[in-house]
């Protein structure tokens, strides 16, 4: 042991003796100015050394705690007091929005702030650069030009590791540079950190920011530059072109498409060329098919053809029955055993919906009742997976001929990376997944439908099956059909001329609610005003039919003086199965059978017709939405015979074409691939179903109004390019909103409180016509036809004529021509409000 050592010994061994601690030594030196002169070697070892001290209590494990944590709190306290010094109005940086000064925006430089701000707290500055990236201010010049490079870049290289992004590597970056422009030494950046300016910039360009606002986020190094998004975009769509390959080629997907109009901004017109900016794509998009559905399951394209009317070699032909089709559609669901006073399955759900509105639109005392009514019985439902889909790129394609319906059919098939392997027999390309055995659901609208139908047709006489393009099965839309309802009672409860003039019909009610565009509505109303005024209208009739039927048993003026007495749960249900009975056409004793002519109420019976057809919509509505594909079905028969009597003969035809091939024609495996995924849930929740239909019109409003671009940069290009990326946009906002906690943000149309607008309206105009009081001898401008009847006579008519062996001029579904002339096959164009009738965007 050396002396020094032994010297050291002693010293502590001294101090430990005497009961004296290096605290109280240090603290006498340090803190009470003792033995700290000039000559005094202590202090000035202190000094020189203090580096040393708090190294050494850094590095000992006994130590390091406490020290960490005192040295965390005096950074904290130090660097508190600094900026809080920088904040000071001296410093000249304070920007008051109430008083600004046009020279605070006019001279404001960032190299001047940053200047000021290093030397007025350079150890502050010198943190941040660190916090930043680590970088050290050197003399380094910016590197020159990289070299070109001799290869060809592949284009799905993950675009935050771009080898090309001359403007992230290349120095475009403020933060590249110290202050007054000096450079920095930077090392590559990390991953992370290129994600978060790639996604930032994916955001941004999402958004449709400015490529101003891009380059000013690029030079800050919070996004990516220009270049580099584009880039990213297409790195993006190439991507998603081989995920929709991947997805199709496991041949368990549906194809949806549809046809996207929009218009451009005009240019200069050309001998060449219009300027109209009038465009005309095709979407699509693959839906995985959920519930159980194996790749077997499809394998029926021999069985199919083997069946089809239009093979006239058919060893199992199966040639459309429309009658044969409607009768099994009448017993599809047998009906349970009604007991005597019992309600049927329509007139239970037509119960539950009475106490639905009671406790949604009635007094509020009533939203006690929501925990004891569950919902309807189920007649068959699908269970509630969360949809799979992947969208597709856009064609350039019109689908407003055949020849564009079928070069979509082909786009669709070609992006699936499916068909026919051997279509160059010398050459099979073998990432072609061949189809000729399987059969895939194309999901479409009635025009679509009729166009395709007229391919098949003129193609049976091919010999191959690809050629005969027999792999394709097509599935109804059901969103289409939901609008086709809502018109058809707009045809009948709207249109005819007589049908305004009563107090107490529709469209009557319809002006009490929209006192400033009833006319507009009569002759133009979108889906959204439909859907809305439908369940509006609805729900002031109910409200009313509660009142006259609360008053007659018990004498309440009002339904708040029933809330009062806190009925029970068995009285409000009684009060609600006599409404759907008495008060509702369709079930129940003919009240039209009871009553002479000079007794009858023409304006009540009116209102039972009325809310007959109101709630044929609101339960179609419902069994869509909860996934009810067995009460779905339960309605196609009644809606067949409204659509024939109303002159919507395409539907009905469709209809009961569809229904013919998938209980006719499919084997039962392609059946309940059909039934079971015909609706989807885009969410996984309870009560969130959607029709296919209804998916391609959502991601048609993402491409050509959220995502597609604004003024210069919408452009068709654009939109064919990203059509493949809106749901990756999409989540892409979703991510910032919620790691931003930027709360408030949605597209849904939140449900308004129509409690006081309806109690005006009960109060004030339906109390004084009662449209739903019986008023012996009552009469009525217009009698509302019973369309369901008059439906059933129609078709009843045809198949006899059928029989007969009589023809009338037919188109191809077989349907009459000339009462079709004011049907339109593709329906009107869809608004962002009209898809939001059905519920989130």
């Amino acid at each position: 042991m050396s002396d020094r050592s032994t010297l050291l010994r002693n010293i502590l061994s001294n101090l430990q003796s005497t009961n004296v601690t290096l605290s109280e030594l240090f603290t006498f030196v340090v803190v009470h100015n003792q033995f700290n002169g000039p000559n005094d070697t202590i202090f000035q070892d202190i000094v020189n050394n203090t580096r040393v001290l708090l190294s050494s209590l850094y590095h000992n494990p006994a130590t390091a705690p406490s020290t960490v944590a005192w040295t965390q709190e005096l950074t904290r306290m130090h660097y508190s007091n600094v900026v809080s010094q920088l904040t000071r109005v001296s410093h000249g940086w304070h920007f008051g929005a109430t008083q600004a000064d046009p020279s605070q925006i006019q001279d404001f430089q960032l190299d001047d702030m940053a200047a000021h701000l290093e030397q007025s707290a350079p150890d502050l500055w010198a943190l941040v650069l660190d916090l930043l990236g680590g970088w050290t201010q050197g003399t380094q010049a910016k590197a020159g030009p990289a070299a070109p490079d001799s290869g060809i870049r592949d284009e799905r290289t993950p675009f935050w590791e771009d080898p090309e992004d001359d403007e992230y590597w290349g120095g475009d970056d403020v933060l590249d540079t110290g202050a007054g422009g000096q450079p920095l030494d930077k090392p590559a950046d990390t991953d992370r950190r290129r994600k978060r300016r790639s996604v930032t910039g994916i955001f941004l360009h999402s958004c449709g920011a400015p490529e101003k606002l891009v380059k000013v986020l690029s030079r800050m190094g919070i996004s990516i530059g220009l270049s580099s998004v584009h880039r990213a975009v297409k790195s993006l769509a190439a991507h998603g072109a081989d995920d929709a390959e991947s997805l199709a080629q496991t041949l368990l997907v549906s194809y949806a498409f549809d046809n996207l109009d929009f218009q451009l901004p005009s240019g200069i017109p050309t001998v060449e060329k219009s300027a109209d900016g009038l465009i005309h794509i095709t979407t699509g998009t693959l839906l995985h098919l959920e519930h159980g559905v194996k790749k077997d399951d499809l394998r029926c394209s021999k069985i199919l053809w083997e069946r089809s009317e239009s093979n006239p070699l058919a060893s199992d032909p199966r040639p459309y029955n429309p009658r044969a089709t409607m009768l099994h559609l009448f017993s599809l669901h047998p009906e349970p055993e009604v007991p005597e006073g019992g309600l049927s399955r329509r007139g239970k759900f037509r119960a539950w919906f009475l106490v639905r509105t009671l406790i949604r639109h009635g007094p509020a005392r009533f939203a006690y009742f929501r925990t004891h009514f569950r919902d309807p019985a189920s007649i068959e439902s699908i269970p509630i997976t969360k949809l799979q889909q992947q969208p597709l790129r856009a064609m350039d394609i019109s689908l407003s001929t055949i020849s564009g319906n079928m070069e979509a059919l082909t786009g669709l098939y070609a992006q699936g990376g499916v068909g026919n392997p051997h279509e160059d027999p010398s050459r099979p390309n073998e990432a072609v997944v061949d189809l000729s055995e399987y059969v895939t659901l194309i999901h479409g609208d009635l025009g679509s439908y009729e166009k395709v139908l007229s391919v098949l047709r003129r193609r049976k006489q091919e010999r191959s099956p690809h050629d005969r393009l027999q792999s394709v099965v097509f599935v109804m839309g059901l969103f289409h059909l939901k609008m086709a309802s809502a018109d058809a009672i707009w045809r009948v409860l709207v249109s005819p001329e007589g049908a305004r003039v009563d107090n107490t019909s529709f469209m009557k009610l319809v002006g009490q609610l929209r006192p400033d565009a009833s006319s507009r509505l009569t002759s133009n109303a979108k889906f959204r005003d439909r859907h809305d005024l439908i369940s509006h209208v609805v729900a002031l009739l109910l409200l009313d039919a509660w009142r006259v039927e609360v008053k007659k048993r018990w004498g309440y003026a009002t339904l708040e003086a029933w809330a009062e007495t806190k009925p029970s749960v068995a009285d409000v249900q009684e009060v609600a199965e006599c409404i759907a009975r008495e008060y509702i056409e369709g079930d129940g004793h003919d009240i039209y059978a009871t009553s002479s002519t000079g007794q009858r109420d023409k304006v009540k019976e009116n209102t039972l017709r009325t809310l007959n057809y109101l709630l044929l919509y609101e339960e179609l509505s419902y069994a869509m939405n909860a996934g009810d594909i067995g009460r779905v079905e339960t309605l196609f028969p009644i809606w067949i015979q409204i659509f024939r009597a109303v002159g919507k003969h395409k539907y009905a035809n469709h209809m009961l074409r569809f229904m013919h091939a998938l209980y006719f024609v499919y084997p039962d495996e392609l059946r309940y691939a059909i039934r079971y995924n015909i609706l989807v849930n885009p969410t996984g929740k309870p009560h969130a179903f959607r029709a296919i239909d209804w998916i391609v019109e959502l991601l048609n409003l993402y491409i050509k109004v959220i995502y597609g671009g604004e003024g210069s940069n919408f452009t068709k290009n654009r939109v064919l390019l990203e059509s493949i990326l809106v749901l990756i946009y999409r989540s892409s906002h979703a991510n910032f909103e919620r790691n931003f906690k930027i709360p408030g943000l949605s597209s849904k149309h939140a449900e308004k409180d129509m409690r006081a607008t309806f109690q005006h309206i009960l109060d004030e105009y339906i109390k004084k016509y009662r449209p739903n009081e019986y008023v012996a001898g009552r009469g009525a401008s217009y009698t509302i036809p019973d369309q369901v009847v008059k439906g059933a006579e129609v078709l009843r008519a045809e198949w006899a004529a059928a029989r007969r062996g009589e023809t009338a001029a037919q188109d191809d579904d077989g349907g009459d021509v000339g009462a079709m002339d004011n049907e339109v096959a593709e329906g009107p164009e869809l608004t962002a409000d009209d898809i939001s009738a059905e519920g989130v965007i």
